[in-house]
């Protein structure tokens, strides 16, 4: 089975759990409740997952395959890529060596890189990075499309470094929190410096082997089934690229299981590495800690950690008297209601989005910018269809719920415009953020095709080198694209053979003639002949 590149934000990131109102609670036990859930989205999960109620396991599964292609079911003890909560590790590393006075969480970055020339060195301190506030911009989401063109390959030291410094800044030191792999990069480089040891050693020194986590370390390429490890898939049952674990380092390089993550969580929360230690992790600034995060479902509180890196998927929390825990390798998305159901928590029904016109859109289009998040977004439309780019990132489409509502549901975004105040408000896990307009959309050059023009370029088209099928079709007269296992996403016309959707930098040729397309995307371009 080939690989494929996402057309979908691929990051190392911590993923969103979207809040929900708290509803009547569903009167099944745990069991009964997440069965049922698993039997009614069965080709949503692939993995495993372990839940504990006052510290006593109620709840253990493993689901699907961790080799699809060669039929490796998934059990117990296979291993996952687990993304950002190898953030929660590092924290405990880098927290363990400032107990041990080998560091100190106010030492300046310019004192571990003098040379490296990175921006505010002398200002950023270690604490910064871990809370996510040091102002550097993240060389995996702020440079997404410098990030795909090397995160399959070895790094060394020296180029990630080189990267960090080159990509400047968002905002000053300390002034607001934005989530930073590059932080967690250098953290990387900081704690083999003062301890002497590399990463990996440090881990199975002071993690790993005191808790006896036979399942857990960082990963190496190419993945092995037959070793125990999972492979990723797209929804659609097609194995994703996997990335070279020097690229995100302590950002999100390690692999684990379910049981052994509940074990470390389980150590992390009741105080096994050291006085002080997990009370600091969970001291919350701008809703966010050191290597963990505040939670909220209903009038549910805890706190945990998330990753999802190239398909993979992991989420490790503790919610009130639960504490759940769960891998996946399926591009599994629907975390939010998986938690609800845990929790006893009625979902909403599957929303119901309102179709709005050309002139209701056009009036949303243009350039916002957010003083808090120091972000720039751009809204674009495309005659049916809002989409919203934040810089540097993929775009995403949005669904009108109300004239002035619109959500992206798959990572739980949710804007509110107000058209007097020309601000739009974002609505993601939890928090709120204004953005105020600062200018109207560039003069587009899109063309206007009739439905007879449009309808020659239908069709499902094929490509060996990414693996995957586009389907090319006309929906209210406007040309989409999908990619196989992924959201559709609208086309517009730039000549009467090409089209664009410029949100996410794609472009789209036409060969009729030939029954082909030429699709490019941030400087790589692939050819796909129609089925």
């Amino acid at each position: 089975m080939k690989t494929f590149k996402s057309f979908a934000m691929a990051l190392v990131c911590a993923l969103a759990l979207g809040s929900c109102s708290q509803a009547q609670q569903q009167p099944q036990t745990i069991s009964e409740r997440v069965d049922k859930f698993f039997a009614e989205n069965p080709d949503k999960f692939m993995g495993s997952i372990e839940i504990q109620e006052n510290g006593k396991t109620v709840y253990q599964k493993s689901l699907g395959y961790a080799d699809i292609e060669n039929k490796i079911a998934v059990n117990a003890d296979t291993k996952f890529r687990i993304g950002s909560i190898t953030k929660t590790f590092m924290s405990v590393l880098v927290l363990k060596a400032a107990q041990e006075g080998k560091l100190s969480l106010n030492d300046p970055l310019v004192k571990f890189f003098p040379d490296a020339q990175i921006p505010n060195a002398e200002k950023i301190t270690v604490d910064m990075l871990l809370y996510h506030r040091c102002g550097l911009r993240d060389v995996v989401n702020d440079k997404f499309d410098e990030f795909v063109t090397y995160y399959t390959k070895p790094q060394t030291r020296a180029q990630m470094i080189e990267r960090i410094a080159k990509a400047g800044t968002n905002f000053a030191p300390d002034s607001t929190f934005r989530y930073c792999n590059s932080g967690f990069i250098l953290l990387t480089y900081i704690i083999e410096d003062v301890c002497r040891k590399s990463y990996d050693e440090l881990l199975n020194e002071q993690i790993i082997k005191p808790l006896q986590l036979s399942h857990t370390g960082v990963c190496t390429t190419p993945i092995n089934s037959n070793e125990g490890f999972a492979q990723s898939f797209s929804l659609s049952g097609q194995r994703l690229e996997e990335f070279d674990p020097s690229a995100v380092l302590g950002a999100g390089a390690m692999y684990s299981t379910s049981g052994d993550l509940l074990k470390f969580f389980n150590a992390l929360t009741s105080g096994y590495f050291g006085s002080g230690i997990f009370e600091q992790m969970k001291d919350f600034k701008d809703n966010w800690g050191r290597g963990l995060f505040p939670m909220e479902y209903g009038d549910y509180k805890g706190f945990g950690h998330t990753g999802g890196i190239h398909g993979f998927a992991a989420v490790m929390m503790k919610i009130n008297d639960k504490t759940i825990v769960f891998c996946s390798n399926s591009s599994f998305v629907d975390h939010a209601n998986l938690v609800n159901t845990i929790l006893g928590i009625a979902t909403e029904p599957k929303r119901q989005y309102i179709t709005l016109t050309a002139e209701q859109l056009k009036k949303y289009e243009g350039k916002y910018t957010c003083e808090q998040l120091k972000m720039d977004v751009e809204i674009t439309s495309t005659g049916t269809q809002l989409a919203a780019q934040a810089m540097g990132q993929p775009g995403f489409p949005l669904d009108a719920i109300s004239e002035t509502e619109f959500e992206f549901a798959a990572a739980g975004v949710k804007m509110v415009f107000d058209l007097a105040k020309q601000t739009f408000t974002l609505h993601q896990n939890g928090g709120e953020f204004e953005f105020v307009k600062t200018s109207e959309k560039e003069t587009s050059n899109n063309l206007t095709l009739n439905a007879e023009q449009l309808s020659k370029y239908e069709g499902v088209y094929n490509s060996k080198a990414l693996g995957m099928d586009i389907t090319i079709a006309v929906k209210d007269g406007q040309l989409t694209g999908q990619g196989t296992g992924q959201p559709s996403f609208p086309l517009n016309a730039t000549a009467e053979n090409e089209f664009e959707f410029k949100p996410a930098g794609i472009v789209i040729l036409f060969d009729v003639k030939n029954n082909k397309l030429t699709l490019k995307q941030r400087g790589m371009s692939f050819e796909l002949e129609k089925k």
